[in-house]
């Protein structure tokens, strides 16, 4: 898992719909999905315990503002993580 961990230098956990916004998860409009909500929440589950060791992981939860909210929240912590390695000396 070390090997994996430090392969990526910033990770972001995008948590799926199916956890905090179910009204928004569907399979609709994307032919992709195939699990029901409870397989999706499981499978991110998965994912998440998978990246739980890397130090610079992040976790976008749903929230009252939507996809947006969450869209900017990523956006804000990879600008704020490229900055912190812009600045870095030992670059």
């Amino acid at each position: 898992m070390e090997a994996l961990t430090n392969r990526y230098d910033f990770v972001v956990h995008l948590v799926t719909a199916a956890d905090g916004a179910e009204q928004h998860y569907t399979t609709v409009n994307n032919s992709i999905r195939t699990e029901t909500p409870e397989e999706a929440r499981i499978l991110d589950k998965k994912t998440l315990d998978a990246w739980n060791d890397h130090p610079k992981r992040i976790l976008a939860l749903n929230g009252d503002g939507g996809f947006e909210s969450k869209l900017n929240f990523v956006t804000g912590e990879v600008l704020r993580y490229l900055h912190s390695i812009v600045d870095d000396p030992k670059l």
